[in-house]
């Protein structure tokens, strides 16, 4: 049985496992091991030599779940739509039914808005996509994922400082009034070009008493710690409150925090004020409010109303008339959607059909909450969705970040690409194309004499005549690795020497 030692440091944050209250996940998995995990500030210690974090390469080492012995278990899930949009491209208020109340007739319409516009973006404009080369693999986190991984997980990330978060939940229904917490994604920013992806499943986290729990745990609350930045597109207090009750987290530690959707929105306006011919009739519609009645009003009110009285040329009020390609919205204090400022950057699409689904359904595979391969197909869908969700506002953060916004016309479409050639610094780069030997080495070093960008592999070979895409040879051929050594002094190989025996 493994038995769990906290430091003092760690318990004053109240994140030692108890079972003193309920708001438990929907599923448990009791998961011990023979292990025992001393947790501290900054460091590991295991009795157990499997820990290390040079291991043999192995094809199935890539997967974050020790699958040994696990079977399909005869439990039924409720299955995950494949195309939940569909149901509300026809809506209109022809077909609009007359027992509606008239809030249910707005949302109702509102519903068949949102899917007939999402549906002409993705249908007329290149989607957006989250380019693998510049993530290690996707890892899923729940009651199979193997403690081993873990801690190789919690080492590389010893010094990520930048983290953009998101999260899905499925909608109230008729037996639950309110919405269920069902993933938080987490992408942990290594250096521009390159990241971990974590998609934490919280109806699937094991038993807060297991060893696995308090490695999770342990996780998350470096990664949500006062000396990281948390972004996201909103209020990333507001994003994770409603999963503080499963205790993977303390959010009183989140101190920094960047609402994205907001610095947008300002970065957007500055550099987009109203055109004349709107500002002309804005000052207009304001004479003809000012009557008597309305100027004792606003004399005795601290409360003047901004859309009256707008601070300049570039707040937000309502009935303006500019082109849609300076400002989309037209009322005041409107908040910008994600897919509408990755189109307006970008002139990419974002889909959001998959929104409104069953995101506690277990995404990952080795879950067996699937039942047909069409399920497993929706779920791979849904879990793109997800990493998008992240890498998304991520392309907007560095694009902000790296690019003189005002000095850009409307017509201006960015490259993706453009962000992310930034030199970091002066110095010799060297790049590790590694099997998974460096699977848990960080994917960017840097001292004072040269850096080091780690790529790594699971199932990496000198020679694989069956998967080119494993094949040392064919992979520097590569359109991606061949960007990555075109900016570097030298390459360092890292590869197990068994598949070139017969070579």
């Amino acid at each position: 049985m493994s038995s769990h030692r906290f430091s003092p440091s760690q318990n004053t944050h109240g994140l030692i496992p108890s079972l003193s209250h309920g708001n438990y996940p929907s599923t448990w998995h009791q998961s011990f091991s023979n292990t025992h995990i001393s947790y501290g500030n900054s460091s590991i210690m295991t009795t157990n030599s499997s820990y290390s974090h040079l291991r043999s390469p192995i094809n199935s080492e890539d997967s974050s779940r020790e699958d040994i012995g696990i079977g399909r278990r005869h439990v039924y899930y409720h299955q995950p739509i494949a195309r939940p949009h569909e149901r509300f491209l026809n809506r209109t208020m022809d077909n609009c039914p007359e027992h509606l109340t008239s809030k249910q007739r707005s949302r109702w319409l509102k519903a068949g808005r949102n899917a007939q516009l999402n549906h002409r973006i993705v249908s007329t404009i290149e989607p957006f996509q989250s380019t693998e080369a510049n993530y290690n693999s996707l890892t899923y986190i729940h009651g199979k994922t193997s403690e081993n991984h873990l801690v190789g997980l919690i080492s590389k990330m010893a010094n990520v400082r930048l983290y953009m978060i998101d999260t899905e939940s499925d909608r109230p229904t008729g037996n639950n009034p309110h919405t269920k917490p069902a993933l938080l994604q987490i992408q942990a920013i290594h250096y521009e070009t390159c990241s971990t992806v974590l998609l934490i499943e919280i109806q699937h986290l094991p038993h807060y008493s297991t060893s696995l729990f308090g490695l999770i745990q342990q996780m998350c609350s470096n990664i949500f710690s006062p000396d990281n930045k948390i972004i996201a597109w909103g209020d990333p207090i507001k994003e994770l409150y409603s999963f503080e009750q499963f205790r993977l987290f303390d959010i009183s530690r989140i101190t920094k925090t960047l609402n994205l959707q907001d610095f947008f929105n300002t970065m957007w306006n500055s550099a987009h004020p109203h055109i004349q011919a709107c500002l002309n009739r804005h000052h207009v519609m304001e004479d003809d409010c000012s009557s008597d009645e309305v100027l004792i009003c606003l004399i005795n009110s601290d409360d003047i109303d901004d859309d009256l009285k707008p601070q300049d040329s570039k707040a937000d009020f309502n009935q303006c008339i500019c082109p849609d390609e300076i400002r989309p919205y037209k009322t005041n204090n409107a908040l910008w959607s994600l897919q509408k400022a990755i189109q307006m950057i970008f002139n990419k699409a974002l889909d959001k059909a998959l929104t409104m689904n069953l995101w506690s359904c277990g995404l990952d595979p080795h879950l067996n909450t699937w039942r047909t391969i069409d399920d497993k197909q929706t779920r791979h869908a849904l879990t793109t969705y997800a990493v998008n969700d992240v890498f998304a506002p991520t392309d907007l953060y560095f694009y902000l970040m790296n690019t003189d916004i005002s000095s850009l016309d409307t017509n201006h479409i960015i490259n993706l690409n453009m962000i992310y050639e930034q030199p970091i610094q002066n110095l010799p780069k060297y790049f590790v194309l590694s099997d998974s030997h460096g699977k848990y080495f960080p994917p960017y070093h840097r001292t004072a004499q040269y850096q080091l960008v780690i790529k790594s592999i699971s199932g990496l070979q000198w020679n694989n005549p069956w998967q080119q895409e494993l094949s040392v040879n064919n992979l520097i051929e590569s359109t991606s690795i061949k960007s990555i050594i075109s900016t570097c002094a030298g390459i360092i190989f890292m590869v197990g020497t068994n598949s070139i025996r017969s070579w």
